[in-house]
């Protein structure tokens, strides 16, 4: 239950998109986006018998269009400025405010026997959006400009990598929580992690926006990094309740949740 969650509150921050309208900017697809988030959690809080949940379902259907297509409308926009990215990096403490809400109304609908097959795959599609546009993007992929350095040699492109790979250590960390032990080295790796992408974030903030073209070339590891939310979510979850993880490790793991709002005032600052 908690996976879907986190595949819908992802999805709607990493999607964040027929042709581009007018109006369109990555600010006002992404909240879009956190709007269809929403509208799942009020279709949720609907439900109190089976007529209600097939209401839901459809709800869910609905939602499932329109993040496939903001998404692709995001992909005929030019690459985020950095006043842009500090206003999407807003949303997402939204993103986890909405994920909270849908946590509990998902748990009343699994006890009240309301969470029915039909709205449970329904939502499980919702992780297919990152597919579709990935595909979507693959021809903007092939025309992507070389990505610009910084004086390290750092891209976005690499950056993105290298976030994929802190994630990867931060799953194998926690997955090993058995003891006060494995418990110090996952804290440690908690800890690395968070100093891993504010470092990231910085380096992102100084780089120029990216392209159209480019976002599109990123989209297959922005996906990779959005399955791997899954794993480590729920790894999480197992920390926060297991009897063996040192009081220190989940602390380290609750402090997790500052780090949207670290990586949205670094990339405030940077627009400025």
């Amino acid at each position: 239950m908690n996976n879907t969650v986190a595949f819908i509150g992802l999805g709607a921050a990493a999607c964040i998109t027929a042709p581009a309208f007018a109006q369109d900017t990555h600010t006002s697809l992404t909240k879009q986006s956190v709007a269809c988030m929403q509208e799942i959690t009020a279709a949720m809080d609907k439900v109190t018998d089976e007529p209600g949940a097939a209401a839901a379902v459809e709800t869910v259907k609905k939602v499932h269009e329109k993040l496939v297509d903001l998404g692709k409308r995001q992909l005929e926009l030019p690459g985020a400025t950095p006043q842009e990215q500090a206003q999407i990096a807003a949303q997402m403490v939204e993103i986890q405010k909405v994920s909270g809400e849908l946590v509990k109304s998902l748990a009343r609908l699994k006890k009240e026997n309301l969470l029915t097959p039909d709205l449970q795959k329904a939502l499980m599609n919702l992780q297919s959006v990152q597919t579709e546009l990935a595909q979507a993007s693959k021809d903007k992929a092939a025309q992507a400009e070389p990505f610009p350095k910084d004086a390290e040699g750092n891209t976005h492109e690499t950056l993105l990598e290298k976030t994929v790979e802190e994630a990867k250590k931060l799953d194998k960390a926690l997955a090993n929580v058995k003891d006060a032990e494995t418990s110090a080295a996952a804290e440690e790796q908690v800890k690395h992690y968070r100093a891993a992408l504010l470092d990231i974030a910085k380096k992102q903030a100084s780089l120029p926006p990216l392209t159209r073209n480019q976002q599109a070339k990123l989209m297959g590891t922005q996906q990779q990094l959005v399955e791997m939310m899954q794993p480590i979510i729920k790894h999480m979850a197992a920390v926060m309740l297991s009897p063996n993880a040192t009081q220190n490790l989940k602390d380290s793991v609750k402090s997790l949740s500052e780090l949207p709002r670290e990586v949205q005032k670094i990339r405030e600052e940077a627009a400025k």
